[in-house]
């Protein structure tokens, strides 16, 4: 049985995978629903979870190319 936190870093996880593969911009109703899947669990993210939640929201709101940024 898998915990709340497991739970959630897979919802995590499937939304950066669908922000890779630019799925915001082609099938933003799909990657809507991951994000309020993972906003439920607001209270209980962390400060960077939270920014990543609200960073897809703006992505997808606004149609904008997903890429990572190199350190």
């Amino acid at each position: 049985m898998s915990t709340i936190r497991q739970r959630i870093e897979e919802r995590l996880n499937l939304l950066e995978s669908m922000l890779t593969a630019q799925k915001h911009i082609t099938n933003p109703d799909d990657v809507l629903e991951t994000i309020a899947s993972v906003s439920k669990f607001y209270s209980v993210l962390s400060e960077e979870q939270r920014e990543f939640v609200q960073a897809a929201r703006w992505a997808t709101d606004s149609r904008n190319v997903w890429k990572l940024e190199s350190a």
